[in-house]
């Protein structure tokens, strides 16, 4: 029993040592289980925000009124025209600055980890594609005013232009090797797909 003792006394600094090793990784584990499920509660969070709240909806819709009215070629209305602000386009603008501040909020919390990127795109990617194109007047108009209006979902629109949406996207890896088996029609196709939304 004693030369047990005296064994153990010898090997407790490596154990001690072994403990906190194991400790630390289920630590890290830990925090970086937390960390993706509060980003993704984070995310779920907005998104049933904005699929719930009556008054997202209505905003929304009368964002998607004014784009419609810029889109038609019988309306003299362009969306650029709400960059400066006055008492007759007060209302417009209040809904277009809404929308897309939502949207700048949504890319910045995408940016900074705190929305959960792969789950917002599969969910909004259409959606916050066709709304950026469609306001890109108005957000090149508030840039020119002050550049750094809008940068962040210019940025993510810019990201998710180049990689398209994830179900309808091919992959790197697949192109990959569609390049260096000389698919070209079928990276092709892919590009096209991508594009189409």
């Amino acid at each position: 029993m004693k030369e047990l003792l005296i064994a153990w006394k010898d090997a407790a600094p490596a154990a001690g040592a072994l403990t906190a090793i194991i400790s630390a990784l289920v630590a890290l584990i830990v925090f970086h289980y937390t960390r993706s499920a509060n980003r993704r509660r984070a995310t779920l969070d907005m998104v049933m925000k904005t699929l719930l709240d009556e008054g997202s909806q209505q905003r929304y819709s009368q964002f998607k009124a004014i784009i419609r009215k810029h889109k038609n070629p019988d309306d003299c209305f362009k969306i650029e025209s709400l960059v400066h602000p006055s008492e007759d386009n007060q209302t417009d603008r209040d809904l277009v600055l809404n929308q897309m501040n939502v949207y700048e909020l949504t890319a910045l919390g995408i940016r900074r980890g705190v929305f959960d990127e792969a789950f917002y795109k599969r969910w909004f990617h259409n959606q916050f594609m066709t709304d950026y194109e469609s306001a890109v007047d108005f957000i090149n108009g508030a840039r020119e005013r002050k550049s750094t209006l809008y940068c962040e979902c210019t940025a993510l629109y810019h990201k998710w232009f180049k990689n398209g949406h994830p179900s309808l996207s091919a992959g790197r890896f697949k192109m990959a090797y569609w390049g260096l088996l000389k698919k070209v029609d079928k990276i092709d196709q892919a590009r096209a797909a991508d594009r189409a939304r």
